[in-house]
């Protein structure tokens, strides 16, 4: 029998829509980052030599760099059979947890949070890979309890598989401490179980658990990790002198989205108040706010339409998995699209606490976009085997 790694009608099962919005997401990240990170305009640049004297294109190049390992990395994840791929789950899942103990002891602090592994010039977040061997490990233990059983997880027992698998990296991630990232974590982790319709006593329990570690979670948080949380449900009391760097990120952000009207100042416009360095972390985390700035109210909803509509894409292909180990695998993956999105344009408008989250194939970073190029192509894998490729 012929293998189907290579069959040529695997090609006629690939979702080239879900492609094609991940791509357009992606040049339009790349955009937004070389105006987020051009020297500032004065108005009397004249020609192309005057405009590109004044871009940083480094950052860019290495976001197409990125993108263009990304896409190998998902190529071959394509390819790969994920029936095949369950039968290493668990190698996969403890080499992540590894990686996650590894960074604790070795690896380097950044922005206070001790989980960065740096390569020269390059910084690697084991904890971002992490997601995707929690995704796979969460897919297989709570497949085997509702593949075939229509009423889902109705016992308590049943989900302590996969509550260890969660609970390992979640732990080992708040010892960094990187909350935000573990914050994700739980959301796949508590999104998976709600989409293998688990009894509601036991999500009640679960959110009952979770709802009492926040106060002990907050007192092993760093003193400016408690200070933005705080600011945020109270800012009225964060406008003195002393505490209004908790608040100067979301408030220039702010700023810039509001600049922006509803067509936005342009691309490279002078006085804009991102190439002015008042937007903090401009070419990752606040990269929206940069964007609205740039493209007004109409470019922030362009991009907010592509990502409801690679969101909602997502969970239709959930929807038609040739098996509940396949439709869980893309949950987690859409599960973890969702959070990012919703909290990192959450955070830049001020309805949602600051945490450092990048916005998924836009903002600037390595780790965040091999990631989701990774985990796209094992949803594309999925996808592709919902039914059998004919021989030949």
């Amino acid at each position: 029998m012929k293998s189907n790694i290579l069959n040529k009608h695997m090609w006629k099962f690939t979702d080239w829509f879900l492609v094609a919005i991940i791509f357009i997401i992606v040049a339009f990240g790349i955009l937004s980052i070389i105006n987020a990170t051009a020297s500032p305009f004065t108005g009397d640049e004249t020609g192309i030599d005057g405009i590109i004297s004044n871009l940083n294109l480094g950052y860019a190049e290495r976001q197409l760099m990125f993108f263009g390992v990304g896409l190998a990395a998902m190529f071959l994840c394509m390819l790969a059979d994920y029936h095949v791929v369950a039968n290493i789950v668990e190698y996969i899942y403890w080499a992540c947890v590894l990686l996650l103990v590894a960074v604790l002891i070795f690896g380097k602090e950044v922005n206070g949070t001790a989980g960065w592994f740096r390569i020269g010039d390059y910084g690697i977040q084991p904890s971002e890979f992490a997601k995707l061997g929690v995704i796979l490990a969460l897919a297989k233990s709570i497949s085997a309890k509702t593949e075939g059983h229509e009423e889902g997880i109705t016992k308590f027992k049943d989900i302590l598989p996969a509550l260890w698998h969660f609970a390992i990296p979640f732990v080992l991630i708040l010892a960094q401490p990187d909350f935000g990232t573990a914050i994700v974590y739980a959301f796949i982790f508590f999104v998976m179980l709600f989409m293998a319709k688990t009894h509601w006593k036991i999500m009640l329990l679960i959110i009952v658990i979770a709802i009492a570690i926040i106060p002990i979670a907050f007192q092993f948080m760093q003193d400016y990790q408690q200070t933005r949380l705080m600011s945020f449900f109270f800012p009225e009391e964060y406008q003195s002198a002393e505490t209004a760097d908790a608040r100067l990120q979301v408030d220039q952000a702010k700023m810039a989205i509001g600049s922006g009207g509803l067509w936005g100042k342009g691309l490279f416009a002078p006085g804009a108040l991102s190439n002015l360095d008042y937007v903090p972390e401009k070419h990752n985390d606040f990269i929206f706010a940069v964007t609205v700035e740039a493209f007004g109210f109409v470019g922030g909803a362009i991009l907010i339409v592509l990502y409801f509509i690679l969101i909602l894409r997502t969970f239709m292909l959930a929807m038609r998995a040739r098996d509940d180990f396949g439709a869980y695998i893309i949950v987690g993956v859409a599960a973890m699209t969702v959070f990012h999105v919703v909290e990192n344009i959450g955070m830049n408008l001020d309805v949602l606490p600051v945490t450092g989250i990048p916005l998924p194939f836009f903002s600037y970073g390595g780790s965040s976009l091999l990631t989701n190029m990774i985990a796209y192509g094992m949803v594309l894998s999925v996808d592709m085997r919902r039914t059998r490729w004919p021989i030949g």
